[in-house]
């Protein structure tokens, strides 16, 4: 396969679309939080307790992605990315302390209140098979096409966005609105797409032979179940769906 010049253009994208969690107002959603229900502040804890750990996760492996990269432009854009899901872990931190009031002095410490609310599935996922990943690259740069596929394929194309779908939806759905949530996820899910674009280039640009195609089209059918039935089982099809039609957009074949 012809390899496709350059990233740089990943990185101007990232530059315009900065954003600072700190400028979100999140009053009226601190006002609105005791009103909803019990079932549904049970489904925002949970997904957010599935970002406070993802995010802190996927922000704390990119040095692996970095170190690996096979150029200068590429570098650029792994640590571009690390910049967005930085403010993403401290964007879902800042919504769990201030508006659900999860106690703690520090992120790590919320994120301990928070655990419980999830399911095992994604914890494992985040915090051993995504830093097991990342530690393998580190001792080997060749292996960085596979783990790109686990981390913008399957845990950002997959895992992550039919979340951040889910949220939405959610948020839909609410017996008071949480605008300030809502706008945070929108802005969330606008860097999400251009991470995914930018790892759907990577893969594209590597040759990947039968058996990592397999594997990352059962490890996208098989990830979005970690949030069991914090998001339905329609999400799950149309993120599998859309994970198999990237696969083969970056010009993945299925035997």
């Amino acid at each position: 396969m012809t390899m496709i010049a350059g990233y740089d253009h990943f990185v101007q994208l990232a530059e315009t679309l900065q954003w600072d969690e700190t400028d979100i107002d999140y009053t009226a959603d601190r006002a609105a939080w005791p009103r909803l229900s019990a079932t549904e502040q049970a489904t925002v804890r949970g997904l957010i307790a599935g970002f406070c750990i993802a995010e802190t996760s996927v922000a704390g492996q990119l040095g692996s992605y970095q170190a690996a990269a096979r150029d200068e432009s590429m570098e650029a854009t792994f640590r571009a990315q690390a910049r967005d899901e930085a403010r993403h872990a401290r964007f879902f931190d800042l919504v769990a302390a201030e508006v659900l009031g999860v106690p703690g002095p520090n992120p790590a410490q919320r994120q301990d209140v928070l655990r419980g609310s999830v399911s095992t599935e994604l914890v494992d996922l985040f915090e051993h098979r995504l830093p097991a990943t990342a530690r393998r690259l580190a001792d080997d740069h060749a292996a960085l096409t596979g783990a790109v596929g686990l981390y913008h394929m399957v845990i950002e194309g997959v895992v992550l966005l039919a979340g951040q779908q889910a949220m939405l939806d959610t948020l839909d759905g609410l017996s008071a609105d949480l605008p300030g949530l809502r706008k945070g996820m929108e802005l969330v899910l606008r860097d999400e797409r251009w991470h995914i674009g930018f790892g759907s280039r990577v893969v594209q640009s590597a040759a990947v032979d039968r058996e990592e195609a397999d594997a990352l089209l059962e490890q996208g059918e098989t990830a979005a179940k970690v949030w069991g039935d914090l998001i339905s089982a329609d999400a799950i099809e149309t993120a599998v769906r859309q994970h198999r039609r990237r696969l083969k957009a970056a010009g993945i074949k299925f035997w």
